[in-house]
């Protein structure tokens, strides 16, 4: 499933273990034992995907959170998204 600004996305915390250090978070994958760090931008996006949100509203919330202009914003929360969910680490809800 392709993922839009509209898609309603959240955490699959079922196979994970996410432990924040600092201002960062590590994600463990509990079945192969790969872990993911994830900086402070990554670390507030995991921190909004704990309900779920759609896409557009996270974009929202960094844009007030981040000195970022909204196409910026956009394209990049749009790729890291579709990363995170390669590595399974969202459900996606529609």
């Amino acid at each position: 499933m392709s993922i839009t600004l509209e898609t309603v996305i959240s955490r699959n915390e079922s196979n994970f273990l996410a432990n924040p250090v600092g201002e960062e978070i590590i994600i463990l994958n509990m079945e192969t034992g790969d872990y993911l760090g994830l900086n402070q931008v990554g670390s507030d996006i995991w921190d909004l995907l704990k309900a779920p949100t759609t896409v557009q509203k996270i974009i929202d919330q960094l844009i007030d959170r981040y000195a970022v202009d909204k196409q910026t914003c956009q394209t990049e929360t749009m790729e890291y998204v579709d990363k995170i969910n390669r590595l399974g680490l969202l459900r996606v809800q529609g």
